[in-house]
């Protein structure tokens, strides 16, 4: 029940009215009509008092712009209203009272318990602002609002809302007047990129907000630039028919300056903002400031270098179009990694004695119920039982050590990263449901001890990761990281955000969404569990950060379909 109650608990304020309003109906029905035996006809209009109170309540929450959104969260209720009702009427012809009574509610029972699955489990939005109806300030006005009073996170990450207020308002307000779509989903971009939270993010009309955030991009002047590992900066992906390239600039060229000012200083204030891509922690925004800076300086801009005599040259360089495909394709080389192979929980080996293990998300089955199951119980022995097969099958092939691949990883159910991981973690692995109460964590149950624990934490193993592992993948690379056999190894951090997502505004016409985290995930010491601070630096250890040299750099630009990570983790192993 105590499950029940925080799950109804963490919906918005108008499905908790319908989660209480329904069966006080039946229940206040089933009390009145032993006082009102004499007077049926009166007691059955009483029935139809639920159905008038649906369709009132309907006529002040429907999503504006949506009707499908509008029908998934609420047409269950709007049955329960009608077969209420229809009991009156079964009682007017002179029906069973009680037999048609404990099947309107055995029924309602069954449908408000499949509505909180469907909420749950397949749509993901239990808790939802709905401001569809107000005009763009007054919706995202009522959205900070709501994120002030929902996010999970306020005080881990120290969000001050009244910053937020002062900042974005006023720009909202002129946005407004001048009707400007482009820039009012830039805006939406930039406020939740003050999160530092890969699950606060924007929804809706992806095309559009596309559209809107390359023109963010800026110019192409022929070149992307990149951070080695020795903290300079040097030019890749250069045009080798561009003005830049007739100057000297070719991939590897030293970048002393941009615009007159130190290319380090100037890549500390590029926004790294992307409709496809989240930079989150310190690590990964490094990593991507020079690569959108490239793109930043108006329709010329000054560029100092190394050229290949030693010294330094400063030229000016005209645009020639967009810089937002170039841009992409640095950010797919570093951050997406497109030559990974395999689906999603698949297994091959891959030299002699080196298994591996694709998983490019924690969603082993798309079946509600199952993952309702699983998640209740907080342990998965499906998964468990085939992982579990699998690797002994590569162990009788000879194999001793295993690479685990969570790059490109979007997240799923928590239960598997736990799952996961005990097969190869030898120790208690923590895991709780919880709710966020009044800004106090309450855990609704705590998993049991899971029975043959670490079965293979006898084998070396290798988890990579990218900017790309977010939210249960994270989860995973964190239960991992526990284990004294296992190695956390990549090229980037990973996203920084794991929290249970649920929470949701609907702006306006439902056209866009802010969607966010509203129920905990904490480690073993209460703090959430690898979501980034205010300071905003990744909270998993990496055990082996992969950089690249300025020649190495080079060759990863030019070969863009060459997994270096992969080769990278088989040499480690092997040694």
């Amino acid at each position: 029940m105590k499950v029940l109650y925080g799950l109804i608990y963490e919906m918005n304020v108008t499905m908790q009215f319908m989660y209480i309003f329904l069966p006080s109906a039946i229940t206040f029905l089933f009390i009145l009509h032993h006082f009102m035996k004499e007077h049926r006809k009166i007691w059955a209009g009483l029935t139809l008092i639920p159905l008038i109170v649906y369709i009132i309540f309907m006529s002040q929450v429907y999503y504006k712009g949506d009707k499908e959104l509008t029908i998934e969260r609420y047409t269950i209720f709007g049955v329960i209203s009608l077969f209420i009702a229809l009991w009156g009427l079964a009682v007017l012809l002179k029906r069973s009272f009680v037999a048609y009574g404990v099947i309107i509610s055995v029924f309602s029972t069954v449908l408000l318990l499949i509505e909180i699955v469907l909420i749950w489990a397949v749509l993901l939005r239990p808790n939802v602002g709905n401001y569809s109806k107000l005009g763009w300030t007054d919706s995202f006005s009522c959205a900070i609002d709501y994120m002030e009073q929902e996010y999970v996170l306020n005080d881990w990450k120290q969000i001050d809302y009244d910053m937020l207020r002062d900042k974005y308002i006023p720009r909202m307000q002129e946005i407004e007047k001048s009707g400007d779509e482009n820039a009012y989903i830039q805006l939406l971009y930039e406020f939740t990129n003050e999160f530092h939270d890969g699950h606060v993010s924007v929804r809706g009309d992806l095309p559009t907000r596309r559209t809107a955030i390359s023109r963010l991009a800026g110019n192409d002047f022929g070149l992307s630039m990149f951070r080695c590992s020795t903290d300079e900066v040097i030019a890749v992906l250069v045009d080798e028919e561009s003005v830049c390239a007739e100057y000297g600039i070719h991939d590897g060229t030293f970048i002393t300056k941009w615009n007159g000012i130190p290319v380090d200083e100037a890549a500390e204030n590029a926004l790294c903002l992307d409709a496809s891509y989240e930079f989150k922690t310190w690590e990964n925004i490094h990593i991507a400031q020079p690569i959108f800076l490239a793109g930043q300086g108006g329709d010329e801009v000054e560029v100092s270098f190394i050229n290949d005599d030693g010294t330094e040259r400063t030229v000016t360089l005209t645009a020639n179009g967009s810089y937002y495909n170039r841009r992409t394709a640095a950010l797919d080389i570093i951050f997406d990694t497109n030559v990974i192979q395999g689906e999603n929980y698949s297994n091959r080996i891959i030299n002699e004695n080196i298994g591996y293990i694709r998983i490019k998300e924690e969603e082993y089955s798309i079946d509600p119920w199952f993952n309702t199951k699983c998640t209740l119980a907080c342990f998965s022995n499906e998964i468990y039982e085939d992982l579990y097969r699998r690797i002994e099958a590569m162990k009788r092939e000879g194999v001793d050590r295993i690479i685990l691949d969570l790059r490109n990883n979007n997240g799923g159910y928590g239960f598997e990263s736990r799952t996961v991981a005990s097969l190869f973690v030898d120790g208690d692995i923590p895991y709780k449901l919880q709710f966020d109460k009044d800004g106090k964590v309450i855990d609704a149950s705590n998993a049991k001890p899971i029975e043959n624990q670490g079965p293979f934490s006898d084998i070396r193993v290798v988890v990579l990761v990218n900017g790309e592992t977010c939210s249960a993948g994270e989860s995973m690379t964190n239960y991992l990281s526990k284990g004294q056999n296992v190695t956390i190894m990549g090229s980037t951090s990973t996203w920084g955000a794991c929290q249970a997502t649920g929470g949701s505004v609907i702006l306006t016409d439902s056209k866009y969404s802010i969607i966010f985290p509203i129920i905990p995930e904490t480690d073993e010491n209460g703090l959430p569990e690898v979501d980034v601070g205010a300071d905003y630096h990744t909270r998993i250890e990496m055990d082996y950060m992969i950089d690249y040299d300025p020649d190495e750099a080079v060759k990863l630009f030019e070969n863009p379909e060459h997994d270096y990570v992969l080769e990278e983790a088989i040499v480690y192993l092997l040694h």
